[in-house]
């Protein structure tokens, strides 16, 4: 089961990485990173709302 503090850590991750990227930003490397790191934030903000919608059941 993913809690509320897995969701916020990979945030913080996600968002992490995103800087990282951005200073990146030569030889095209910024559009592969940008993607993959793209896919990993519709996957937290998808975990996310599974969250909401379980902690609205309780």
């Amino acid at each position: 089961m993913t809690t509320k503090a897995d969701i916020d850590a990979a945030q913080k991750a996600i968002d992490a990485a995103n800087n990282t990227i951005n200073k990146l930003d030569l030889c095209g490397l910024y559009d592969c990173a940008w993607q993959a790191n793209n896919g990993y934030q519709r996957i937290i903000d998808y975990n996310r709302e599974q969250l909401e919608v379980t902690d609205d059941e309780r």
